[in-house]
């Protein structure tokens, strides 16, 4: 049976940690613009192939699809162009800044994920995801992408929610996805879209991208109504949640996890009693970057960058205990 009380328990005792987590060494130095600018710095020197255009501290960590790298390696080597698309999320007071973009390399476009951390000046932290459709770690349309106006709006001050509601509010989306039999915890506004790597897997009609199975209609449901019908119930553990980038101006959260399935769910049974095809017999886990845009106390929308990684692969970046798996 879900054991939904660890989640929240969990959940409070993250929003406690996280409140000092983003105090920890923060220089006040980098405000908003000034972060922006380091994400802007990044994709110019990136483009370049020139690390050296960035003020690296002696001991930065980096690395891309959670493989520590040195500055340098990687993308790095094999960018061609940095694409004009980019939806960025900063949140000062911690020092962060993030954002998804689409690159070129040797030809082919990819997703990209990027987290900055920046202490007195300096980047002391860069976290990339690069995900490559023709090289088949994940399924996506990098030529879709593009600004989705909800993303960049300011929340108006006197709205805006703590940085502990807000993670709040989105570890709850992974609590009800989380062994999904059904139950919604998370508050979803009444046209809550979802787009994973450039494609929409809520509210679209349209013949699969991924080459799988229809799955019963399941991605032209929206978000809330998808939850209740139970079919999500093969994702088996979120763990290793992370939300390092809160930004309340904008109402935007960024999380990292990892969605791991244990592969015995080739089909489920859905709340109205249909038995469906999952596509899914085999364990494999999906890293996550998920961005949420929370207004009025709910997610509005869900846009996220998912790529396959071996089954229970660690994250590279969670310096605490693992969650203990559901049952």
């Amino acid at each position: 049976m879900r054991k939904t009380w660890l989640g929240f328990a969990c959940a409070a005792a993250l929003a406690a940690s996280v409140i000092a987590q983003a105090a920890d060494g923060v220089s006040a130095a980098c405000d908003r613009s000034c972060l922006s600018k380091m994400l802007d710095d990044y994709m110019a020197a990136l483009a370049a192939h020139d690390p050296s255009r960035l003020p690296l501290a002696k001991d930065v960590r980096f690395s891309e699809n959670n493989v520590p790298l040195r500055v340098g390696d990687g993308l790095w080597n094999t960018i061609d162009k940095v694409d004009s698309y980019r939806l960025p999320f900063i949140e000062p007071d911690a020092g962060e800044a993030g954002m998804f973009g689409v690159v070129e390399e040797n030809g082919h476009s990819a997703h990209f994920a990027l987290r900055l951390k920046v202490v007195d000046g300096k980047i002391i932290e860069i976290e990339t995801m690069v995900l490559r459709p023709r090289a088949n770690n994940g399924f996506g349309r990098p030529q879709a992408m593009h600004r989705r106006t909800p993303f960049y709006q300011d929340v108006p001050k006197d709205e805006r929610l703590t940085r502990v509601q807000l993670v709040e509010i989105a570890n709850s989306y992974f609590e009800t996805l989380q062994q999904n039999h059904g139950v919604v915890f998370a508050p979803f506004a009444s046209d809550c879209d979802r787009i994973e790597n450039g494609i929409h897997t809520t509210n679209n009609p349209a013949p699969s991208q991924t080459g799988r199975a229809d799955q019963a209609g399941i991605k032209q449901l929206g978000c809330e109504a998808q939850f209740k019908t139970g079919f999500f119930q093969f994702v088996t553990h979120i763990r290793d949640r992370r939300y390092p980038i809160v930004d309340r101006q904008k109402g935007l959260v960024y999380a990292a996890a990892f969605f791991d399935h244990r592969g015995d769910m080739p089909k489920v049974k859905l709340t109205d009693g249909r038995v469906v095809p999952t596509n899914y017999d085999i364990p494999w886990s999906w890293q996550i970057g998920e961005l949420f845009k929370i207004s009025d106390n709910k997610i509005q929308r869900v846009e996220a960058l998912v790529m396959y990684t071996p089954y229970g692969n660690p994250d590279l970046w969670t310096d605490r205990p693992r969650w203990a798996p559901a049952h």
